[in-house]
């Protein structure tokens, strides 16, 4: 992954929700949303013809799966690179077994590694903490905030070790404690 990439990722994850679709273009890469398969969320392949990477997502399914899918072929993209270059790689992310891939050389080692990045673009952990106040500390309306599906913000916020009930009560017991003392912020 060259510096000026991971330059470009950074100023897209600083807000939510990450635009990947603007994200993929500003890389270089081609973004097609089409009909697939049932069962493949999307691929990336090397267009040799053109010299460039191109991403397919499936319009099958929902915007939250489709964004979550393009973040993750981000993710093969700046992480697994030199193993797409000749072959290109198709996802079935939400097929029944998941990391069950046809396209090789990729692993379900790589599946893991561009789910975790994919997760980390989407919803970055800084945003989210920003986030889960002015939302409530509704798992519904952060993840809406996010542009993902409730089950993708929930494994992300378990992953950050971030529980939003404990999280709700901590900020009012805060909020009392400021009350009682006569504290105003």
């Amino acid at each position: 992954m060259r510096d000026s990439e991971m330059e470009i990722v950074q100023r897209y994850v600083s807000r939510a929700p990450v635009d990947v679709q603007k994200l993929i273009g500003e890389l270089g890469i081609q973004y097609i949303e089409e009909p697939l398969p049932e069962g493949v969320s999307g691929k990336i392949h090397y267009d040799e013809h053109g010299g460039y990477y191109v991403i397919r997502v499936n319009t099958n399914q929902s915007r939250q799966r489709r964004n979550f899918t393009a973040a993750h072929e981000v993710a093969h993209y700046l992480l697994h690179r030199d193993l797409l270059h000749k072959r290109g790689h198709l996802d079935r992310l939400f097929d029944t077994p998941p990391l069950d891939n046809p396209s090789q050389p990729l692993r379900p080692h790589h599946e893991v590694e561009a789910n975790n990045l994919a997760a980390k673009i989407l919803m970055p952990e800084g945003a989210i903490k920003d986030e889960i106040l002015w939302k409530n500390y509704d798992l519904v309306r952060v993840a809406e905030a996010f542009g993902v599906s409730a089950a993708a913000m929930a494994i992300r916020l378990k992953v950050l070790g971030i529980d939003l009930d404990k999280e709700r009560v901590r900020d009012i017991r805060e909020r009392e404690e400021r009350e009682r003392l006569g504290i105003s912020l």
